[in-house]
């Protein structure tokens, strides 16, 4: 799973500000990592939980939960935000749209020369890397599942098949299914080729902004019975592409609601308003289970469900989630938040085998979330920070050809000293970082 993480930087003033760019140390938008951190773990305990029969069948159909024991309060209460796996993956996909847009609508990218190649190598690196370990999770610990061990273990029986394999290499036009996070990887990688014309999209006509969020929202409510394909995908980028269009609208929201003093309540409405929006999906099925109000109420969720997606990442820009989410161990949890996703689930498999038939939810995650943090670590050290350096030494190579000169601004974005309405600090530099 895709994400791009921004780089802010103030001007320095000068003697003539609108014409001298002058070159600063950037600041690293921290929150951001922070949340997809947040994320990640969320799907790993996700995952964990699901070898529960009860909560796996609530998962597939919410409707077959009995009402009032353990696992109705696991699925319908609050506590079902800490597995909340599939609106955790959600985000995901709206903050890649939100990082990889924002340089190339505030006009400070290096150009799509550099970033094919530089945004492929940051995707595929690390998933070859998985690949490769998930083989040898494989191979330490067979998967000899019988109908006795839970359905979700019984599902990740490996397949060895070339043709799978190269799936999960080459993901398109799709993964093998070995590990069951690439096919967000999929969607990531056709959502970084196709980001041309999603960019497009948002500049054209950009004062009818408002109603192209009604008809990604259109296309979100119609493609709602398959979350996991690309017809619900496209739109869940492009709620992301148009939050980076809006930037300067969204910093406007935020310094409007710091400066009224009603700001406190207002942040605690809203950030309680993403979590239940986030949490929609479930909210209806503990509303109805009749399947004629469920096929009118669901694709309505599903909306919902994204724009809580788009109201948490406001919160951690311009809200008071943002200290919190910059905090060292989420700040770090967030930069080994790629890597956490990619090997956690082989991990929660072979936990499997070693727990045998005394295998639960809670001894899960008390055995694999420990191993896969220090398995993201050693991951993030050995296969991802590295693929990092490589893939800036080959944007290097091919050169920065969208770095603005001095004393010029691209159309589109204003000089220094020159802010438009609406922005707080004047123009931002942006610059593509991590996944």
């Amino acid at each position: 799973m895709t994400q791009a993480q921004t780089l802010l930087q103030r001007p320095v003033a000068t003697a003539e500000p609108h014409l001298v760019e002058q070159p600063v140390r950037p600041r690293r938008l921290g929150s951001l990592d922070g949340l997809r951190g947040v994320a990640a773990l969320i799907v790993v305990f996700c995952h964990c939980i699901l070898v529960a029969p009860v909560l796996l069948s609530a998962y597939i159909d919410p409707t077959l939960i009995e009402k009032g024991g353990w696992a109705w309060w696991a699925a319908f209460s609050p506590l079902h935000l800490l597995w909340a796996g599939r609106e955790a993956v959600l985000l995901f996909f709206v903050l890649s749209g939100f990082v990889l847009t924002l340089p190339f609508v505030r006009g400070w990218s290096a150009g799509w020369i550099s970033y094919y190649p530089k945004r492929l190598l940051r995707l595929y690196l690390p998933v070859w890397g998985a690949c490769a370990l998930f083989l040898m999770w494989v191979a330490l610990f067979p998967r000899n599942f019988t109908s006795a061990d839970p359905a979700w273990l019984q599902l990740q029986m490996p397949n060895l098949t070339a043709e799978a394999i190269r799936g999960d290499l080459i993901l398109l036009p799709g993964a093998g299914g070995n590990n069951p996070v690439l096919w967000s990887l999929t969607m990531e990688v056709i959502f970084s080729l196709a980001l041309p014309l999603y960019i497009a999209f948002v500049r054209f006509l950009p004062k009818l902004n408002w109603l192209k969020l009604a008809l990604l929202l259109g296309l979100l409510a119609f493609s709602s019975h398959t979350p996991e394909s690309l017809q619900f995908c496209v739109p869940v980028f492009g709620l992301g592409v148009l939050m980076a269009a809006e930037y300067d609208r969204i910093r406007a929201w935020g310094h409007r609601i710091r400066s009224d003093l009603h700001g406190n309540s207002s942040w605690w409405i809203l950030g309680v308003g993403s979590l239940l929006l986030l949490n929609s999906r479930w909210t209806i099925y503990l509303m109805t289970t009749d399947p004629k109000r469920l096929a009118i109420m669901l694709p309505l969720a599903a909306c919902l469900s994204i724009l809580g997606a788009c109201l948490a990442i406001f919160m951690a820009l311009e809200g008071p989630w943002r200290e919190v989410l910059e905090r060292p161990a989420l700040s770090w949890l967030g930069t080994r938040s790629f890597s956490l996703y990619l090997v956690h689930a082989p991990i929660i498999v072979s936990a499997g085998v070693v727990l045998g038939q005394s295998v639960g939810a809670i001894t899960l995650v008390a055995l694999a979330l420990p191993v896969s943090l220090v398995v993201a670590e050693l991951f993030h050290r050995a296969v991802e920070k590295p693929g990092q350096h490589v893939s800036r030494a080959v944007e290097r190579l091919i050169g920065r050809t969208g770095t603005a000169r001095p004393g010029t601004a691209r159309p589109g974005t204003a000089r220094l000293g020159t802010a438009r309405p609406g922005t707080l600090d004047g123009p931002s530099v942006m610059e593509l970082l991590t996944y």
